[in-house]
């Protein structure tokens, strides 16, 4: 039995007797809520892929899926197995659960060969998985060679420094786009679109003060929707995520909370809850929160501004136009700050993550070798454009999806294209190509044509996104430490506690797990570099 096989026997004991407990305590109670420069290999050039074994491959893989990913193999999938004498034995559970659904059965010992989209940290402390650098190196050229070191240093475990991961990529850095009701400016009587913080202040107050909607109620306007993270980079904050992880000026991996600006941030953002600005319900819908259901009060005509993905122009555009044609979402330049800061934390390029089991361990070479395929320029050409004369024509050599796959996003991928579920490269091409449904810019409706400004507008203001670095003490102290800070937050800007306050109960978290989070987090990030 290998080292990784024997930790996981010994952790399995031990979850074994906690999910009984845990399981009792939830029938007890019963009874009674998801990615430049050069490669690290020279360049961005795939190799011809390492030869396949002439017998056939089969593995399991168990993964999260969503809409509109199909559960059944498309035709897509099934040339890639053919092309690699393949077999998959996939096993899809819902994404609402999934992170249960992984317990589960990290407890019944009865583990997949693969397992895509589950927390990393957990199946790496639960010996669950194995490392994959020296099989990437000797069998994963082409894998490699689509990674920068950046790259790799993102996917290293921050407490042994391995790579456990085969990631899906997409070097395509635009995805979100602060966004504005342009016919509710024009209902206002604002000409001009805000950029300075005063001036969006200033709009927010009209869209507060006015029927900004035109639906008769001056009181139902939300003039800045969704959560308060996303109004940080106007602050010099550059957070990616709530969990508020970032790198200051001097090259420190710490957390907003520490940065000066945050008392400023904090004082600003209280004024704009009591004067009625901001979302009431920042807590439980923004980007960083909930993006559905942000989304979803965007398109009840009741928010006039915010930060989410820069598609949701299109699709709520869209929406509203069915009652108003007139209505408009449309992506603007980030907000400049008081003190003139603004940012747009650009795409992470490597996303999902699809770990080797100890249960695959003996296939692991053969596996490698399948994604090294996967990774090649044959396999990205499929797993990108489909299957030429099927799904793409060759035009002057490049491969061009056709109708209806390039209609949009989700006819692409319920047929096989870009299935994200499944590590592969997703090429930046692609992705516009699917944008702009095979048409140039001058073809294309209005809606798509916001969409695709919205990405572009705030290109000025990206920064690159900081992980959240897995530490022994934040695996920890996490589910202790996290949430308080999140609370923490939320009473300050709502006016339950003072800014001295959030700060005084803010230092006491520090002897509890805190400090220990900060201080491990930054020596891990210092050794990356």
């Amino acid at each position: 039995m290998s080292y990784t096989k024997m930790r996981f026997a010994k952790r399995l004991a031990c979850m074994a007797t906690g999910l009984t407990l845990a399981t009792a305590l939830l029938v007890g109670c019963s009874q009674g809520n998801k990615t430049e420069d050069t490669s690290s290999k020279g360049d961005n050039q795939t190799t011809e892929s390492t030869e396949q074994s002439t017998e056939k491959l089969s593995f399991s893989y168990m993964g999260s899926i969503w809409d509109p990913f199909p559960q059944t193999i498309t035709s897509v999938m099934q040339e890639l197995l053919d092309r690699t004498n393949t077999e998959i034995e996939f096993q899809w559970y819902p994404s609402a659960n999934y992170e249960e659904k992984v317990t589960v059965t990290l407890a019944s010992g009865n583990l997949p060969d693969m397992i895509y989209g589950a927390n990393l940290s957990t199946l790496i402390d639960q010996g669950a998985i194995i490392p994959l650098d020296d099989l990437l190196e000797e069998y994963g050229q082409n894998i490699l060679s689509q990674l920068t070191e950046d790259d790799l240093n993102m996917m290293r475990n921050a407490q042994d420094g391995y790579i456990y991961n085969i990631p899906f990529l997409l070097d395509f850095p635009a995805q979100y786009a602060m966004q504005l009701r342009l016919d509710w400016l024009e209902r206002v009587g604002i000409n001009e679109v805000p950029e300075t913080w005063d001036e969006w202040k200033a709009v927010w107050t009209a869209f507060k003060q006015q029927d900004a909607n035109g639906d008769g109620d001056a009181t139902n306007e939300v003039p800045y929707a969704g959560d308060v993270y996303t109004l940080m980079p106007a602050f010099g904050i550059n957070i990616t995520n709530k969990n508020c992880f970032l790198v200051d000026d001097n090259g420190n991996y710490t957390m907003a909370y520490e940065l000066p600006e945050f008392r400023t941030f904090l004082e600003e953002v209280r004024a704009l809850y009591k004067d009625g600005i901001l979302d009431k319900e920042f807590s439980t819908r923004g980007t960083f929160v909930n993006a559905t259901e942000l989304e979803k009060v965007f398109q009840a005509n009741i928010a006039g501004s915010g930060m989410t993905w820069a598609a949701h122009t299109k699709t709520t555009t869209e929406v509203l136009r069915e009652i108003d044609p007139s209505a408009t979402l449309a992506g603007v330049k980030p907000i400049q700050g008081p003190d003139g800061d603004s940012g747009l934390v650009r795409r992470n390029k490597v996303g999902g993550s699809a770990a080797i089991t100890i249960a695959g361990e003996d296939k692991a070479e053969e596996i490698i070798k399948f994604f090294d395929y996967v990774f090649s320029d044959e396999g990205i050409e499929l797993m990108s454009y489909g299957i030429e004369g099927d799904h793409h024509e060759k035009v002057d050599g490049e491969p061009v999806i056709q109708a209806p796959y390039n209609e949009n996003f989700n006819v692409a991928r319920e047929n096989g294209i870009n299935f994200t579920p499944f590590p592969h490269v997703f090429t930046g091409d692609a992705y516009m190509q699917l944008t702009v449904g095979g048409k140039t810019y001058e073809e294309l409706d209005e809606p798509t044509k916001i969409f695709y400004d919205a990405l572009y507008v705030g290109e000025e203001s990206f920064f690159s996104p900081v992980p959240t670095l897995s530490t022994q003490a934040y695996i920890a102290n996490q589910a202790t430490i996290m949430p308080k800070l999140e609370s923490l937050l939320a009473q300050c800007v709502i006016g339950a506690i003072s800014v001295d306050q959030f700060y005084t109960e803010y230092e006491k978290l520090k002897p509890i797990g805190l400090q220990d989070i900060l201080d491990q987090g930054n020596e891990a990030y210092q050794n990356m570099q």
